[in-house]
């Protein structure tokens, strides 16, 4: 995912690798806060795929800076990226889901309707496991897990209903 989103801020323009955590942070924050440990081998592996390049510059005062660059490459590979195998974890899966509804604007029109068919049914398949766990029987709940899973059987719902109702125009 830190693929995404990497190529998602170079998409406007080259930046630094502390201005393209700064800005992955502003802009996503709220799901991730990589560390310049796990941007670093991101962008080697995209240099590595040509999908980014590097360019490094002299400042007047002497000091070299580098500055990552989306080539076309990128611009066709953050499909793959984005389309990539979403978590079968959960958790994982929220964080991803979010971050892939925020760039989904560098897809094309009929992309995004296949992002919302797949995650309806990602989305589906999660909602009848919690269903399905709630109405076990045989499993003890006590209050608090119960209120647990029944905010998120919520939570998946509502999840589901906004895709569902997203402009993928």
């Amino acid at each position: 995912m830190i693929e995404v989103l990497i190529l998602y801020i170079l998409y406007k323009r080259e930046k630094t690798i502390y201005s393209i955590r700064k800005e992955i942070t502003e802009l996503f924050g709220m799901f991730t806060k990589p560390s310049i440990g796990t941007i670093y081998p991101a962008l080697k592996r995209l240099l590595h795929d040509n999908c980014v390049e590097l360019n490094e510059r002299i400042s007047e005062g002497g000091k070299k800076s580098s500055y990552y660059a989306i080539t076309k490459k990128g611009i066709k590979n953050f499909r793959d990226y984005f389309f990539d195998t979403a978590s079968d974890n959960p958790s994982l899966f929220y964080i991803q889901f979010q971050i892939r509804l925020a760039t989904m604007g560098l897809l094309t029109s009929s992309e995004r309707k296949l992002f919302v068919e797949e995650y309806s049914q990602k989305l589906d398949i999660y909602i009848a496991e919690i269903e399905r766990t709630l109405n076990n029987e045989f499993l003890e709940h006590d209050y608090y897990r119960e209120k647990v899973y029944t905010r998120a059987l919520t939570e998946y719902k509502s999840l589901k209903d906004y895709l569902i109702n997203l402009k993928v125009e």
